[in-house]
């Protein structure tokens, strides 16, 4: 049957898109790539009949096809290769070389010349039928498996007695601030190794009563890992350390302890769209979401992007949709504009749950302007975002005063809003990374991204409970259980390093990690 039937053009189509996904489910919503596949599938199939039709040769159709799928789809990747390796002295010029010699070749292979010189077209189908199903098969399997695991995933509730409130059932309960400022530092370290004096945005924060921990670490030093561990409130457990995907780690956070006892404690749960995979919690009571943020699809910009249709982008006669600087930045001035005018009107208690992607680079924000605003927003850090420490901490502290000035906008707006004092965590999920590899625990500076920032605003009484080493796992165990009389264990304070290949293959760094580096 497999040499019969000519089916591995459709899977050659789709192919490209589901691979593309795999390498980015981290970064990639899975919807995406629903309309791309229904319009690729579409035109492969068009293409064969059409081209079956007119040569009444099943294997040559199916031949041809696959040619024109595979020239289609993957010269940009050709183009990208050869530019790094600088193939070619004409850079400038390369798609002039390099063009048609990709052209050339398949309409070589797939030309009657070549083809009536085949003895068993046959053998050619059934080959391309099986590598096309292992391809399918790997893919399938992968995209799959993460997205069940995301939607599984179900809290392991605590015992009924453990949220208990010991508070008067009349009594009004504070709504609780939960903001994520991705890859923030300890004020300590900006200063020893950015030569940043970030004490008076501290200050502001104490003026106002917040505590703030002094020698606050993180537990992980990934986004994904530290908001499970932080939002279930226990480190992870054992996974396989050789699975790269983090699709159990989403569900942890979309479906997490700590949003169950607060529902549990008649909660409203609030979110605003973040635009990225880990944090974009959408079954809620209220999520807001910015105007205009529909027009991006990050995979069909991969997509084109690797596709012969990367000359049109260069030549600027295509815009790929991907999110563009200034997308990024509209969606961070809508969640601090939301969060201090909008969110504290909200009747009843409520959990806010606000996850701001800076000053985690790229660094596109200063206090005037959006930096290169039709540039693609791609979330990269470390090594993986720049190779030269003082062009990161350069970018880093543009981008850190641009949060400070709004975060105090916005916490001034939240307090002068609240009929209830609240409590109100701005904490990082990790620390900033100038001298982090994301793939060496040797070659990276533990103490500069363990190190965060972890300032709480507690109502009055409660602050004597908090303490200057309380790392990001025990946040929450110390809020319940100082003010709603909850009796959640309090884990040790220990620090875990992987690398972002190998999420789950976990180091204990605590040490190491308080420890001085040895930088430029």
């Amino acid at each position: 049957m497999l040499k019969r039937i000519v089916f591995y053009p459709v899977l050659f189509s789709i192919d490209p898109i589901l691979m593309l996904l795999t390498g980015n489910l981290s970064s990639i919503l899975l919807h995406q790539m629903f309309p791309s596949i229904i319009l690729v599938l579409f035109c492969a199939l068009s293409l064969f009949f059409v081209v079956n039709k007119k040569l009444k040769d099943i294997h040559r159709a199916g031949f041809i096809t696959y040619m024109a799928i595979f020239w289609f789809f993957h010269y940009g990747i050709i183009y990208s290769f050869t530019k790094v390796l600088h193939i070619t002295s004409f850079t400038s010029s390369l798609h002039w070389v390099l063009l048609p010699v990709w052209t050339a070749i398949p309409i070589f292979l797939s030309s009657r010349m070549v083809w009536k010189k085949v003895s068993s077209p046959q053998t050619i189908t059934l080959f391309l039928n099986i590598i096309g199903i292992i391809i399918t098969s790997y893919s399938v399997i992968r995209i799959s498996a993460d997205f069940l695991l995301r939607n599984i995933y179900s809290p392991n509730n605590l015992e009924a007695h453990q949220i208990t409130m010991e508070i008067s059932p009349s009594a009004e309960k504070p709504d609780i601030y939960y903001i994520i400022v991705d890859g923030y530092g300890r004020g300590d370290i900006l200063k020893e190794l950015y030569n940043f004096d970030n004490s008076n945005f501290l200050q502001d924060l104490q003026e106002r009563g917040f505590y703030v921990a002094t020698q606050s670490q993180s537990n992980y030093m990934q986004t994904f890992l530290s908001l499970s561990s932080t939002l279930n409130m226990t480190f992870l457990p054992e996974f396989p350390k050789w699975i790269p995907d983090r699709g159990l780690l989403m569900g942890m956070v979309k479906h997490s302890n700590v949003g169950e006892i607060f529902r549990q404690l008649g909660y409203k749960f609030v979110t605003i769209s973040t635009g990225y995979t880990v944090s974009e919690i959408i079954d809620t009571d209220y999520h807001f979401v910015p105007t205009g943020t529909v027009k991006s699809n990050d995979l069909v910009g991969l997509l084109l992007n690797n596709s012969i249709l990367v000359v049109m982008i260069e030549s600027k006669w295509i815009d790929p949709p991907f999110t563009h600087n200034y997308q990024a930045e509209n969606r961070i001035e809508y969640t601090f504009t939301t969060l201090g005018n909008e969110i504290p009107l909200i009747d009843g208690p409520k959990f806010i749950f606000i996850h701001l992607t800076i000053p985690h680079p790229p660094f596109i924000l200063n206090q005037s302007e959006v930096i290169d605003p039709d540039a693609p927003y791609i979330l990269f850090d470390g090594n993986t975002y720049t190779e030269q420490p003082s062009i990161y901490i350069s970018g880093y502290i543009n981008q850190l005063e641009y949060v400070n000035s709004n975060l105090i906008r916005t916490i001034d707006g939240i307090l002068k809003l609240s009929s209830t004092p609240p409590v109100i965590i701005i904490q990082a999920d990790h620390g900033p990374g100038a001298y982090l590899d994301i793939n060496s625990v040797k070659n990276t500076c533990l103490r500069e991204r363990f190190s965060i920032l972890n300032a709480i605003y507690i109502p009055d009484g409660y602050n004597k409970v908090l303490h200057s080493d309380i790392t990001s796992v025990n946040t929450f165990p110390i809020i319940l259980n100082n003010i709603f009389g909850t009796s959640i264990e309090l884990q040790d304070n220990k620090q875990l390093y992987s690398t972002w290949s190998k999420p789950y293959d976990l180091i204990d760094v605590s040490i190491q990690s308080k420890e001085e580096c040895d930088v430029p």
